[in-house]
This record gives structure tokens, sequence and C-alpha cells, in this order.
């Protein structure tokens, strides 16, 4: 006997990228189920590297205060010649020139189990996400609407109908493989910077020897204390070597305490009789074979670190390639995560991507799920949203292949002496905090998001693209410090309106603003004057512990600067400017997406209500 469901979305797929899109359409109540066929999550750390506005997207989603558990902040990223035991030729560190301009970490180095139980936790919490673990998908027996048939684990038979379906169930997953590629024939495809290679990923546990478990370690007499010895054999950061033959990415994952290590390294004769972990331990033991400490200071031999103070978690090879769908979505069914992308190993964009792709997703779904008057039959609706989406992601892809492309240049070819010293200027110039962030291309790229994008869901005419930065801000209602990023999640509404005036023209502008929004008659669940939000111009800082304006109705807003004890130590070079300047200096309005991206600027209330019969015009395909 077959049971019949209905929800809103179902999300085939409960690894990072499904668990984000059900936790972002929560907050715009939107319900989803979750369907995951294994019931445990995998044990086994995959992923390690989260980057860039992946972990903001965390913060957004509630998870700040956990990942700490999650993993630790990436400090520096090191590019060796030889081996990770020996001196970097290039070290970048994380986070220093603040390029993205955000608060929270610009990288973590994560445990992805971790990840995914905190995420199924926060899921759990929510009224809105239903996740159901031990049920496999068998069938797609409509696609409008979709109609999925699966079997839990008590192999019951249920039939579940949808206005979205969503698959992030993975590069071979069933949403993609047996309903997609099938019906509308999509598939992946070699991505804009080709890579393929056979690698053998390795998860290490290291425990410390100490004099009593190791009395014979010639280390001891140097003085050496068991966490001096693992600092020195598993040093922090992340490494790239470029040893002959043999590249390898390598570094600690996870808090430190938990004295994990990832060790991949290139390895293309590989077949069905390979005995992958003697290719480990022979690959890895001269790289923990050291005749020297940090200093070059010589020992009298060379001392290897004791072998049986290292677990092997995991050890199999993987092939890595770089492939992107061709098409993003069919009708009502789309799919996000390693079913629409997969990335080589050298920038952690995997993971990252995939939670791009859910963010960027979900504010287009809570207009399409028919509620509030958006009504989910209008087709040409549908395909510019999910169109532009496609577009932006696509654009997103090839961003995050081209840092990979980069990284694995420097660790799969060889590198000589004058490569290196060129290599090493050349990015300093890149990198460098002595240089205007004009010079800085990551800064620029962030800058111009997707302004770019022919087909983006923006207005360029109205300077649309750019991703929103993040700083700190203080609340004249709550008196307390936020970071910026909530001021665009508390209503349900997919935009929000940023007014920015000084303490004298803030009730003014909000008035000529509220006006707009309500005379302008454009949908709740896409403008309200509830997520209308007042930002000063002038910064304050720490210092000004009284800052005033607003009243007990109008919450004001205030750029701030902490004291160093609130900076995160990623944070760099901290500019509570950048939110504004990111606007632009004339900008008096901006209409910002729920993903932190600009829609429109306006200098003026008159641009302001243009602005607004676009977005209607976009939205509700009433033009004039």
């Amino acid at each position: 006997m077959e049971n019949f469901e209905s929800t809103e979305v179902a999300i085939v797929g409960a690894g990072p990228a499904g668990l984000t899109l059900a936790l972002s359409l929560a907050k715009f109540r939107i319900r989803s189920v979750i369907l995951e066929k294994t019931q445990e999550i995998t044990k086994d750390p995959r992923g390690v590297y989260l980057t860039g506005d992946a972990v903001r997207i965390l913060h957004a989603l509630g998870l700040g205060d956990r990942l700490p558990y999650i993993g630790h902040q990436v400090d520096k990223v090191h590019f060796h010649q030889t081996s990770f035991s020996s001196k970097p030729f290039f070290s970048l560190k994380v986070g220093e020139s603040n390029s993205l301009e955000q608060v929270v970490p610009e990288g973590l180095l994560q445990i992805q189990p971790r990840l995914e139980r905190v995420l199924r936790s926060q899921v759990q919490k929510s009224p809105w996400c239903i996740l159901r673990t031990g049920c496999t998908v068998t069938s797609r027996l409509l696609d409008d609407p979709p109609t999925i048939e699966y079997v839990d684990q008590d192999d019951v038979i249920y039939r579940l109908t949808c206005q979205w379906l969503v698959g992030a169930d993975g590069k071979v997953g069933v949403v993609r493989k047996h309903f997609l590629e099938t019906s509308a024939g999509i598939k992946q495809e070699t991505g804009t910077y080709p890579y393929d290679g056979t690698w053998v990923a390795a998860n290490l546990k290291i425990s410390l020897p100490t004099r009593e478990s190791h009395p014979d370690f010639p280390l001891w007499s140097l003085g050496y204390k068991p966490n001096d010895i693992y600092d020195l054999y598993w040093p922090k950061g992340w490494h790239f070597c470029s040893p002959p033959g043999k590249a390898t990415a390598a570094g600690r994952f996870g808090p430190h305490e938990e004295r994990l290590w990832r060790h991949e390294f290139r390895q293309n004769d590989i077949d069905d009789t390979t005995k992958v972990e003697e290719l480990l331990w022979e690959h890895i033991t001269p790289m923990i074979t050291r005749d020297r400490d940090n200093t070059s200071c010589k020992w009298s031999t060379p001392v290897t670190y004791p072998l049986d103070c290292i677990t092997v978690l995991r050890c199999r090879p993987y092939r890595f390639t770089h492939k992107v769908v061709n098409r993003w979505f069919d009708k009502r069914t789309i799919v996000i995560g390693d079913a629409a992308h997969v990335f080589p190993p050298f920038a952690g964009q995997g993971i990252a991507s995939g939670l791009r792709d859910a963010h960027q997703l979900a504010w287009r779904l809570s207009l399409l799920v028919s509620h509030d008057g958006c009504n989910t039959k209008d087709i040409s609706l549908s395909q510019d949203l999910l169109s532009s989406w496609a577009l932006e992601r696509r654009k997103s892809v090839d961003d995050a292949a081209f840092f990979s492309m980069l990284n694995g240049r420097l660790c799969n070819q060889p590198t000589p002496l004058w490569a290196s010293l060129a290599l090493k200027f050349k990015m300093f110039l890149d990198w460098s905090e002595l240089f205007p962030r004009k010079l800085d291309p990551q800064n620029q790229k962030e800058r111009k998001g997707f302004s770019d994008v022919g087909g983006a869901f923006l207005e360029k005419a109205y300077n649309g693209g750019g991703r929103m930065a993040q700083i700190y801000m203080w609340s004249t209602l709550s008196r307390t410090l936020v970071l910026s990023d909530t001021l665009l999640g508390r209503s349900p509404s997919a935009f929000t309106l940023i007014i920015v005036a000084t303490s004298e023209d803030s009730q003014r502008f909000y008035d000529e603003a509220k006006s707009a929004v309500l005379n302008s008659s454009i949908d709740a669940s896409i403008l309200s004057e509830d997520s209308i939000r007042l930002v000063n111009s002038e910064v304050r800082a720490s210092r000004d512990c009284t800052v005033q304006g607003g009243s007990d109705k109008l919450e004001v807003f205030y750029p701030f600067v902490p004291d160093q004890t609130i900076l995160h130590s990623s944070t760099g070079n901290y500019n509570a400017g950048a939110y504004i300047d990111r606007l632009g200096r004339f900008t008096r309005f901006a209409i910002v997406r729920a993903d932190l991206f600009i829609f429109s600027c306006a200098n003026s209330t008159l641009e302001l209500i243009d602005c607004l019969r676009l977005l209607r015009a976009r939205l509700e395909h009433r033009i004039g």
C-alpha cells in the first residue's frame, strides 16, 4: 500500500547543499522534505575546506557559534617545492588583506561529518523542515508537478508530490542520472578549466609520543616536548607541495585538538590490484622524516615520527575532475551541489559551491512556491528566475574553477627557482595590504559580483550585481552589536530595502521609502515595509559607547568599529566603511537580494520608485 504526501519543495540528498537549501527555505517559511538514503552520517571526512562566503552562509543560517566544533580557521596556505617539511617558497596569510571584506573567517578546515551533524540538528529544530533518513528514491512518476516514489527503511512505499524537486544527491545521484539525463539530456560536461587526475586521499589520526610510550625517541634529549614534536612534524596551515611526479595537498583539519591530518597525492598508475595504503606510507614517510629543526639546525641523524602514532582512518583513490552540468534545471526539477558540478581538490570549492547553489536558489524558490500572489504556473516567471540563477551559478563555478586551477598549477608542475621568485613577486603585488584594494583582483571580483553576467537578476543600469560587504553594526533599538548580514534576514521577504542617510535625514528618507514601497503595490513576499532597514552613513567606534539615533519604533544601524577583543583574528584590514562603499558614495536606497547580492542602487526617491517598478515588472510580469 502506498502512502500519499505533499510538500512545497522536495530535496533528495541530505549533504551540505541539500541541508543548506532546506534551512535557507525555512527563513522564508517554505516547507521542505529532505530524503536521504543513508540512516547515519558518513563518519569518514571527505571535503575538508570551506572557503570564503561558505563560512558566511553558515553564519547566516545561525551556525556561527558551532564553527569551533566543526573546524579551525585557516591561518596560512603554504606552497612548497618538495614536501611540507621543507621551507615554503611562498605563504599566503588567509584573510590578511580582507579581500572579501567580511568579518567571519575566509576559510575553515572542517570535519564534514560534524558540519552535516550541525546542519541536521538545525533542520530538526525547524518547523519548516522534515528530514527522513533511510529513504531511497526509486522513480519520478510525474515531472509537473514533480511526483516521486520512495521506499523507507521498512520497505514501505511513499508517493510524494511537490511544487519543486531538487536533486542534491551527488554526482551519481538518482535525480540527475536517472531522471534528468534520460528525459532532458542534462549531464555533466568538462568545465572551463579542464582537469583530470587520480589521487590517493587519506585521513590520518595523529597521537602524541611520550617519554613513557617511546623512551628511545631521539628528540627527548634535545629538550622537545610531545606537542613540540607534533607541531614540528605536522605543521599548521594548509600545504601544497610539488615533489617530482607526486603533487601533494596536505594539512590539519577539524579542531586542532582532534589532531587530524588530510594527505592527498597524485598517483595516476592505479588499478584494482594497487595497494594504496602501501603507496601512502611510501609517500608520506620521507615527509615525516627530518634531519633538522625549523631553524635549519641539523641533527646528528634523521628522525622519523613514530609510525605507531599514526592511525589511517581512510585511504582510497579518487579520480578528480572538473565538470559542470550543461543545464541546471528542467521544468520543475533542479540540481545543485555535486549533482551539478565537481572540482579537483586544490581550492576547497566543492562544498562551498554547493552552499552557494542553495543560498542563491532559496529566495527564488520562495517566490515560485504558490503563496501570497506568486503564481507558480507562470512559466515565464520561473524561467526568468531559474535561468538567471543558472547563469549566475555558472559564472561562480567558473570563478571557483579558476582559483582551483591556479593552486593546481603550483603543486602539479615543477617550479624552478626563477619561476618561484617571479610567482612570489606577483602574488606580493596581488595580495599585499600595502596596495589599495582597487588593485586587489579578488576584491574587485567581489565588487563586480554578477554585474557582467548577461541575464543575471539585477539592474545593471542601477549598479546592481555586487555582493554586500559584511561588517559589524550597532543597533540603536536593541543597543547591541550585530553582523550586517542579519539586516537581510529579519523578514520573510526575498528582498530588503537599505536606506543610507545621516541622522538629520533618517526620518524623511524612511517615510519616502515606506511610501514608495506601499504605492508600488509590490507583493509582500518580494518586499514590504517590514523589510526596510535604515543605515546611518556615519561610522562609529567602540569608544562611542552612547550611540544615539532612531526612536522606539525607528531602528537605526551604525557601521561600527569594535575594539580588538571583538574583531576576529581573521578579519585583517577591517573596514567599517566597506558596507556603504560597496553601494556607492551617492546611493540613498539599495534593494538587496536575500543572498547578499545587490539588485539595484538609487540616488533619489524617484530612482527608487523606478527600481521598484522594474523589480515588480520582472517578478510579476507587469510592464508599464
